[in-house]
């Protein structure tokens, strides 16, 4: 083994010294060395590799906040999207309390199982805050019902039911009830009415049977 210079064990324990603070991560200063011997070609390897390791970290730093960034806007962006969606889903299916005790939810387009659920979730609530006794639920502007939804509308009513309430079916078109005859599907828990007119005239039988007043009151929604 050579014998080593006072350089030569300095030069080592700066390169063991640079080892160790890129193997913690650590950033350490570049030196350039004019040795052409092993020692200084090991040294300035060591250098090298510090500054790619160094510049490599900074690259994924950056990639890392940029996704994080991005993430970001993704979720904000659901965020508003889901809000958009609610007070669309609100405002696609009103709840007015056209009288006392009753509650007039005129659903309209195309009523799929989630905006069903939605509703009922919705209508159970109101019914629990004004006390409602008669819903009068109005499909006329609605383009199809399946058996799926149509189970949703049945489960709600007894939902309905079980707070004490009655819900009255109304606006069924032709179209929709060809579709609810051909799926066997029995709506008439539901109290069937041919138009809101008789629904209306029902609402106010069955109101009376509570002993509430007749004055009609201004349609207020939720």
């Amino acid at each position: 083994m050579p014998n080593l210079t006072d350089e030569d064990r300095a030069l080592i324990q700066i390169i063991g010294s640079n080892l160790r603070h890129i193997i913690q991560g650590h950033r350490i200063q570049a030196q350039e060395f004019d040795r052409r011997d092993e020692l200084g070609i090991l040294a300035n390897m060591v250098n090298r590799v510090a500054k790619e390791l160094h510049n490599s970290r900074q690259r994924d730093q950056r990639q890392r906040e940029e996704i994080e960034r991005q993430l970001g806007e993704l979720r904000s962006a659901h965020e508003t999207q889901e809000r958009l969606l609610s007070t669309i889903r609100d405002l696609s299916t009103p709840i007015l309390n056209i009288h006392q005790g009753v509650l007039l939810l005129p659903i309209i387009g195309f009523l799929d199982t989630s905006r069903a659920e939605h509703v009922i979730t919705t209508l159970l609530g109101r019914i629990t805050t004004i006390q409602a006794h008669v819903i009068i639920l109005d499909v006329t502007g609605v383009h199809t019902l399946d058996t799926q939804v149509a189970n949703v509308l049945l489960q709600a009513a007894r939902a309905v039911e079980l707070l004490g309430a009655r819900v009255i079916l109304c606006g069924i078109s032709p179209e929709v009830a060809q579709v609810v005859v051909s799926l066997g599907i029995d709506l008439s828990t539901l109290t069937p009415s041919s138009n809101l007119q008789e629904a209306l005239a029902t609402a106010l039988r069955l109101t009376k049977k509570h002993g509430m007043s007749t004055k009609t009151e201004e349609p207020q929604t939720r």
